[in-house]
């Protein structure tokens, strides 16, 4: 704390984040700076790493739909932000390396690893990219081991014979999944709803859970989508997010449309929408 404090008084926009690996919300955000605690403890940390939100996405995308479970730990795990000093300011991940890579961790499924991604990638959050993620890299064949969690990047080394820097030797799910992630993290890059922006999200439903982050004119919708054969997704449910008859962009195909009354969503994965042409 003394350490921290004395650093951040000479180094106002410094940050320094810290790693308490809970899956605790309160653990984590105990650790954060102007936490109010009943001990009157100060980490002088502006930012924590958030284990729990981690932990919750990936069991949420795993398991079936009940209850309390699926995607609606994903929801809850957003409603703890009140316990929060600063969610802004607390970092997300997919994965790291002392972790086995989120491809593993949600069973070499692309669908789901893109839905980990870009949710991930839309909330309010400070966010972490391993290296190598955007193409799918893996540990499933001992998972765990740090060696695999911290293969060389492919492209560059002398013997490599793909090339994820050109494209070269990279399956088509690979590069699907690296567009994918280009087009995700550019449209954050200059995302103001996604920076600083307010959050509204509903109760999943039927498999379907809907995020909506907004700042003025923009507005970012968020649809994760669990079930397989198409579904017809009532957006009346909505209507607080006031996105009634306005155009809105895919932000990863960049096709336009309507947000209307209804949305045929035609199959399992994710749907970013943005109200910014």
């Amino acid at each position: 704390s003394r350490w921290a404090g004395a650093i951040m008084t000479e180094y106002p926009n410094f940050n320094i984040v810290g790693e308490e690996w809970s899956s605790n919300p309160l653990l984590i955000g105990y650790w954060q700076s102007d936490s109010v605690n009943r001990d009157g403890y100060q980490s002088n940390l502006k930012s924590t790493m958030d284990f729990a939100m981690q932990e919750q996405v990936v069991r949420g995308l795993n398991e079936e739909e009940g209850w309390e479970d699926g995607l609606f730990r994903l929801y809850s795990a957003l409603a703890n932000d009140f316990a929060y000093a600063d969610p802004f300011h607390i970092m997300v991940f997919p994965d790291n390396h002392d972790m086995s890579r989120i491809h593993t961790q949600l069973k070499l499924d692309v669908p789901k690893t893109k839905m980990a991604i870009g949710y991930l990638m839309a909330l309010p959050r400070i966010a972490q990219f391993y290296y190598g993620t955007e193409i799918l890299m893996h540990d499933q064949e001992k998972p765990g081991d740090h060696g695999l969690i911290r293969s060389d990047f492919p492209g560059g080394w002398e013997g490599d014979s793909v090339n994820a820097f050109t494209g070269e030797g990279l399956m088509a799910a690979q590069k699907d999944m690296q567009a994918f992630t280009k087009a995700v993290l550019n449209y954050r890059k200059q995302s103001e709803a996604i920076h600083s922006g307010k959050t509204l999200h509903f109760v999943p439903q039927d498999g379907v859970y809907v995020l909506f982050r907004s700042a003025g004119d923009e507005v970012v919708a968020v649809i994760l989508n669990k079930n397989e054969a198409p579904f017809e997704l009532d957006l009346t449910r909505f209507k607080e997010a006031k996105l009634q008859g306005k155009r809105i962009r895919n932000i990863v195909s960049s096709e336009i449309s309507v947000w209307g009354d209804t949305m045929t969503l035609s199959g399992r994965g994710i749907y970013m929408f943005t109200t910014k042409e």
